[in-house]
């Protein structure tokens, strides 16, 4: 069932429950009042024949003993007088002799056992034969010599109708709340559903791979909180499915990328070595293809290194030793020196003195591969700086060419294995695209990161930012 259907319901039965309850007790209590007064009036005339008969025998000297021959007498008093006429009654000895009676029904032996001389009785009584109602009450009459019993009855037949209308009138209200009350409960339970079965229709479309879609949140109620809550469940898991994808995607660039850096020196080792194998090369010619194999020999064996060195540095961790800061980026310096005058380069640093715990070996590959890639980027006469300083975290290396710089679209790939912004002159200078990807992992590793600014033609600034490593 729904959960709109089960609030409407559970909603309609409390009110059908409460209004029906409220209303029945509410017509029992005013049925039960109103009788309660029709006893009290009940009593009152039987009260007043009762001594209106008294004061009859007594002006006529009637008793027990002689009420017999009386009888008659008495009985067309009775009926002369107006304290009289109009009312039902009946008038019994102890013994059960009728001493007069204008009732059509047998007395009550059961009410008359009710009666002694100081107090009165009555009974509801219910006529088959005419259906009315009745209110039969009897009373002591006391003569001089002893009592008689005076039977009353006053019809309540009305009240008891009255009774009945008003459950009729009471059960056409409760079909008119029961129609009118479920219309309301549904469209308000609908209503307030309404966000349920909005996060209901974004889970199933989420389950479906819409990673996209969210929740409407409308208000501030808890509905609108889980909402809420989804959403920021449903950003999770799209980021989530967006790395994985990434991370996929990248995993088959590597793949590709690699398969491609092989294939080349692969295709040039096999060609040669298949000429030598084959034909009967001048001596020139075997030279010059034994050359081509060691070189492109040594390709493989650069390639194989940096990958080796990315992997291990990429699954492994940093051997953790205080490590001089200063001295490292000018024993950077002096290494890459010779390399940087063979290509009319000049290289300059500015250290300031700082220790950092760290792996040396590690930090020393770092800035050999970001000198290197600033050589590589910069025509002669250009200028390398490498400028290192002390920060709150630790320590912050930067270093600046005066390169052909890198386009703005691409400066968030460079790090990517394999990735080269101009490959055919990356290969012709022996790189791999591993460089930047290695550096990136040794930055993390010491708990630091990689930042790149660059204008084409004007050159390229690449700053290290640098904690340490954990002792643990």
């Amino acid at each position: 069932m729904k959960f709109a259907w089960k609030v409407a319901l559970v909603t309609l039965c409390i009110l059908l429950l409460s209004t029906s309850v409220g209303s029945y007790l509410l017509i029992s209590l005013s049925f039960q009042s109103a009788l309660e007064r029709e006893i009290a009036i009940a009593q009152e005339e039987m009260q007043m024949l009762r001594l209106s008969y008294e004061a009859v025998c007594d002006a006529r000297g009637v008793t027990l003993e002689n009420i017999g021959q009386r009888g008659r007498s008495l009985a067309r008093t009775l009926e002369e007088s107006a304290s009289f006429a109009g009312h039902q009654f009946r008038v019994i000895t102890p013994a059960g002799a009728y001493v007069y009676s204008t009732l059509d029904f047998p007395s009550d032996q059961q009410l008359l056992d009710m009666v002694d001389r100081r107090s009165s009785g009555y009974v509801l009584r219910q006529e088959e034969k005419t259906g009315r109602s009745l209110l039969h009450c009897a009373g002591p009459v006391a003569l001089l010599d002893g009592i008689l019993y005076m039977e009353t009855v006053r019809d309540v037949t009305r009240l008891f109708a009255d009774r009945e209308t008003h459950y009729q009138v009471y059960r056409w209200i409760v079909l008119l709340v029961v129609g009118v009350s479920s219309a309301v409960m549904f469209a308000l339970s609908y209503w307030l559903t309404t966000p349920i079965r909005s996060l209901t229709r974004a889970a199933d479309q989420l389950a479906q791979g819409d990673y996209s879609t969210r929740a409407r949140i409308m208000g501030s109620d808890e509905i609108s909180e889980l909402a809420g809550n989804f959403n920021h469940m449903a950003d999770a898991i799209e980021k989530n499915i967006q790395e994985l994808e990434d991370a996929a995607r990248r995993q088959e660039d590597f793949t590709g990328s690699f398969v491609h850096e092989l294939k080349t020196p692969l295709t040039s080792i096999i060609g040669y070595a298949d000429m030598l194998r084959s034909r009967d090369l001048g001596e020139d010619m075997r030279f010059k293809a034994a050359s081509y194999i060691f070189s492109e020999g040594k390709r493989l064996e650069r390639l194989s290194l940096s990958l080796m060195s990315l992997l291990v540095v990429g699954h492994s961790a940093a051997e953790a030793r205080t490590v001089n800061m200063r001295s490292l980026c000018t024993e950077a310096v002096q290494i890459s020196r010779p390399a940087m005058k063979a290509k009319g380069l000049s290289i300059t640093t500015r250290a300031e003195e700082g220790k950092l715990r760290g792996d040396p070996a590690l930090l020393q590959t770092l800035l050999q591969n970001l000198l290197d890639n600033a050589r590589k980027a910069t025509d002669s006469g250009g200028q390398v700086v490498l400028v290192g300083r002390r920060t709150e975290e630790g320590y912050q290396l930067t270093v600046a060419d005066q390169g052909r710089g890198i386009p703005a679209g691409e400066l968030g790939k460079i790090t990517e294995p394999f990735y080269m912004v101009d490959k055919s002159r990356s290969r012709a200078e022996g790189g791999a695209g591993l460089g930047l990807a290695l550096c990136k992992e040794i930055a993390a590793l010491h708990r630091g990161s990689l930042h790149f600014e660059s204008k084409e033609g004007k050159g390229t600034i690449v700053t290290v930012t640098l904690g340490g490593v954990d002792d643990a």
